[in-house]
């Protein structure tokens, strides 16, 4: 049986220069393999290695997505842990605190002591899972480093006496401490 050489020669496809160019051009790839231990990569090679580059990027980006949402989720449970460990059990009293949540206002039956505690920033109200829970300061500063979305109403001592202005002219009348609106 001829070689593949001998065919296309015969039938004219190739001249003797050409295939002696190519055996000349074998060898010396040939030679070099032995020589530096390269690799001559083909297309094919080449294909298979940008599909599988491809496959890692794609199993990055899930495996990123995959971590992200097992914060999420961590996240959560440390939100629970917390809240359930810092909320007070024994605030239901005779007075209404009002306060806003999801555009609506809403309130809460608070005795006197928690009700200035709440107006004073000692105390503040947090959300989860549609029930409204109180806990004190230290601990609502930790739910806020965590997400501040739980909070609903935490009142800053900046915030009561930004409303006490040096202008105001009704400064020398004090309030009576037993008015309630």
């Amino acid at each position: 049986m001829a070689s593949l050489q001998d065919q296309l020669m015969n039938s004219g496809l190739v001249n003797k220069q050409k295939a002696k160019q190519a055996q000349t051009d074998k060898r010396r790839q040939a030679k070099q393999k032995k020589k530096k231990g390269t690799v001559v990569i083909s297309d094919v090679q080449l294909a298979v290695q940008a599909k599988a580059e491809q496959q890692k990027q794609k199993d990055l980006e899930n495996n990123q997505q995959t971590q992200q949402e097992l914060a999420k989720r961590a996240a959560h449970g440390k939100l629970i842990q917390m809240i359930a460990q810092h909320c007070e059990k024994d605030y239901q009293g005779e007075l209404d605190y009002h306060f806003t949540y999801d555009n609506k206002v809403k309130r809460i039956a608070v005795k006197s002591i928690i009700q200035k505690g709440l107006i004073k920033g000692v105390f503040a109200i947090c959300v989860l899972n549609e029930e409204f829970y109180l806990i004190n300061k230290e601990a609502a500063e930790k739910l806020r480093a965590i997400d501040e979305s739980v909070l609903v109403a935490l009142h800053d001592q900046a915030e009561v006496e930004s409303k006490n202005d040096e202008d105001d002219p009704y400064a020398e009348f004090a309030i009576p401490d037993d008015l309630m609106w």
